[in-house]
C-alpha cells in the first residue's frame, strides 16, 4: 500500500496560543464510514486536525466510487467541557455549525471553508436543516458542534499527486466579554484605578455593590469586551493613590478564564461579563 494525502483538514482556534484547536475529534458520519471503506480512503487524526488518505494502489476503485462526486460527512466533537464558554459562534440547543467545500476561500496556502476569517453566525444552523437529513447521529446521541461536508470527485482522485493535495481550513474565534473586577477588603480602602501596561484597555469604576456574603466591593468594568485566551496577553495593574502619590498595589491582576462568562447589564446594555473577585 502507498498512501497519498487527498486533503488535509486544518482546525484552528484563536483561543489557543499556537492557533491550533485542541481536544477536537473529527468523526466520519455512519454512512460516510461505509463510503470510505468502499473507496479505500482512510482518515487519520493529525496535530492540525485530520488528513484524508488515498491508497494509490486502489486509485481506480476510489475513482469509480467518486464518479462523478462523492460527498463525505464528518462530525466535529470537542472533548473539552469548557469549549462552548470560550468559542464562537455561540450555539443554542439543537444548533450546530455547517460547512462544506463548495465555495472555498483562499487563505494563505489553505482553502477556508467559510467566507469570513472566522466561523460566525452565518454558518450556524438547526438540526432540522434539510442539508443534514440522514446525516446526524440517531436520536438520543449528542449533536456534534460542527458538520463538515466534503465533495470528492473522480477527477480529483485520478489527478492526485504529492503536489496538489488540498488543505481545508476551519477557524474558530474566541469569545469576548466585559471583564468585571470586584475588589473587597481593607487593602482597597484608598482610591483605586486599574491600569493597562500597554495603555490599550481602559477600565471604568462603577458604583460599589454589596456581595452575597454581605461585604461591599468596589467594581471596575473594562470599557470594551476583551478576548478570552488560553494564555492571556493582558497585563493589568491595580494602582492606589495615597497622600497625592501613586503606587502599585498589585503588579499583575488575575485574568478572566473559560467558564466565567455570565450575562449582566453594563451601562444599560445587556453584555457578556466575566467576573473576577479579589479579597485583600
Amino acid at each position: 500500500m502507498s498512501y497519498l494525502p487527498l486533503c488535509h483538514i486544518v482546525l484552528q482556534h484563536q483561543y489557543f496560543s499556537d492557533g491550533l484547536a485542541q481536544q477536537l475529534r473529527l468523526v466520519p458520519a455512519a454512512q460516510t464510514q461505509r463510503h470510505l471503506q468502499n473507496a479505500q480512503l482512510l482518515v487519520k487524526p493529525t496535530k492540525q486536525g485530520a488528513v484524508l488518505l488515498l491508497d494509490t494502489s486502489r486509485r481506480d476503485i476510489a475513482a469509480v466510487c467518486c464518479e462523478p462526486v462523492l460527498t463525505l460527512y464528518f462530525w466535529l466533537y470537542s472533548d473539552d467541557p469548557q469549549f462552548g464558554s470560550y468559542s464562537l459562534p455561540v450555539l443554542q440547543a439543537q444548533q450546530l455549525v455547517y460547512c462544506d467545500n463548495r465555495a472555498p476561500v483562499p487563505d494563505d496556502a489553505a482553502l477556508r471553508l467559510h467566507p469570513q476569517p472566522e466561523l460566525g453566525s452565518a454558518e450556524v444552523t438547526g438540526a432540522d436543516d434539510a442539508r443534514l437529513a440522514g446525516v446526524l447521529p440517531p436520536g438520543g446521541k449528542p449533536l456534534p458542534s460542527l458538520v463538515l461536508a466534503l465533495d470528492i470527485t473522480a477527477a480529483q482522485i485520478q489527478q492526485l499527486t504529492p503536489d496538489n493535495t488540498r488543505s481545508y481550513l476551519l477557524r474558530f474565534a474566541c469569545r469576548q466579554s466585559v471583564w468585571r473586577y470586584y475588589l473587597c477588603g481593607s487593602a482597597f480602602a484608598q482610591p483605586l484605578r486599574i491600569q493597562d501596561m500597554t495603555q490599550q484597555t481602559r477600565f471604568i469604576q462603577q458604583n460599589d455593590t454589596r456581595l452575597a456574603n454581605g461585604r461591599v466591593a468596589q467594581v471596575f468594568d473594562s470599557a470594551q469586551p476583551l478576548k478570552l485566551q488560553q494564555f492571556s496577553p493582558y497585563r493589568f495593574q491595580l494602582i492606589t493613590t495615597a497622600h497625592g502619590s501613586e503606587k502599585i498595589l498589585i503588579k499583575r491582576l488575575p485574568v478572566a478564564v473559560a467558564g466565567q462568562i455570565d450575562k449582566a447589564v453594563v451601562n444599560g446594555v445587556a453584555s457578556n461579563v466575566s467576573e473576577i473577585y479579589l479579597n485583600y
